[in-house]
Order: structure tokens, then C-alpha cells, then sequence
């Protein structure tokens, strides 16, 4: 009776880690932070951005000298003077807005097209540490409460990924 007690603990154990499932985790916003080619990106962006803020700098400048200006005209002219006075900056802020937030917005999309190509990437590097080492399920370390660490791979799939030449198809601003 013992003797098949025995047996039974060991095939129940046996097949307990025969079936169990090989389950990873990686941070992928990590991965896309250290990303080489990202912070490659960043330079550029920084580097193409510099002259172009430096004229919103300078044109910022004019726009509050001009409101200065308005608001010493206000006891000199007189109301519809000072409204067409003021609808003229307004228009200037208006215009400097839009090309501020045109600006903003191509830097965003460049990044935004550049981080998805990263994910990609990722996600291939993924499939492929998945196929070579039988893993099962891979999740996001967002995703899940508490693991032991010695499942998460995001190390090992950043270093994967820094090796990866990704070319930057980085339009500069216009």
C-alpha cells in the first residue's frame, strides 16, 4: 500500500512539471526606453528642433512686446483703435499657435512611427525566444501582480534589440 502511494506522489508530481507552462515576462516599455535606436532618435529630434525654437523663442518675445505695447495704447487710443489693435495680435498668437502646435505634432508623429517599428521589432525578437526556448505565454511585467524574476526577460530582449540596426526614417520639420 505504500509502495503505491509512493508511485502515485511521483506520477502525480512528474506529471504536474511535465505539463506545467513556460511563462515569461518582459517589460516593453523598458525595452523601448533603453532602445538604442529610440535615444538615437531623440538626438535627432533635439538637433532638428534647436533652430526652429529659437525662432518661437524670438517670435514669443515680439508677440509679448506687442502686448506690452497694446496695453500702453489702452489709455492713448480709443476703443475701436485699441479692438482692431487687438485683433491684430490676436491673429499673430493665433498663427504662432498653430505653427507651435504643427511643430509639436510632426515631432510626435516622427516618434510615435519610429517607437511602433521598435514594437515590431519586439514582438519578432519575442516570437523567436518563444520558438527557441518553448515558451509558452509571454507576458506584459504591466500585466501581472507578482512573479519571480528570474522569468523576466526584458534584458535579455533589450540587448537582443540594441544589436538590431533599425534604420530611422526621421522626416525633419518644415
Amino acid at each position: 500500500m505504500k509502495i503505491n502511494f509512493f508511485f502515485f506522489i511521483i506520477f502525480f508530481f512528474y506529471s504536474i512539471t511535465s505539463n506545467s507552462i513556460n511563462i515569461k515576462v518582459v517589460d516593453m516599455q523598458i525595452i523601448i526606453d533603453n532602445s538604442e535606436s529610440l535615444k538615437s532618435l531623440y538626438n535627432l529630434v533635439e538637433n532638428d528642433q534647436k533652430q526652429f525654437l529659437n525662432n518661437f523663442k524670438n517670435e514669443e518675445a515680439s508677440l509679448e512686446i506687442k502686448l506690452s505695447e497694446i496695453n500702453e495704447l489702452k489709455m492713448i487710443l480709443n476703443a475701436q483703435e485699441l479692438d482692431k489693435e487687438i485683433d491684430i495680435y490676436n491673429e499673430l498668437l493665433n498663427n504662432f499657435n498653430y505653427r507651435v502646435e504643427k511643430f509639436n505634432i510632426h515631432y510626435d508623429n516622427q516618434i510615435n512611427i519610429h517607437k511602433n517599428i521598435i514594437i515590431n521589432k519586439i514582438v519578432d525578437l519575442l516570437k523567436e525566444y518563444s520558438l527557441e526556448n518553448n515558451v509558452d505565454l509571454i507576458l506584459d511585467a504591466n500585466n501581472y501582480i507578482l512573479s519571480n524574476n528570474s522569468i523576466n526577460i526584458t534584458d535579455f530582449i533589450t540587448t537582443k534589440l540594441n544589436e538590431i540596426i533599425i534604420e530611422s526614417n526621421f522626416e525633419k520639420y518644415k
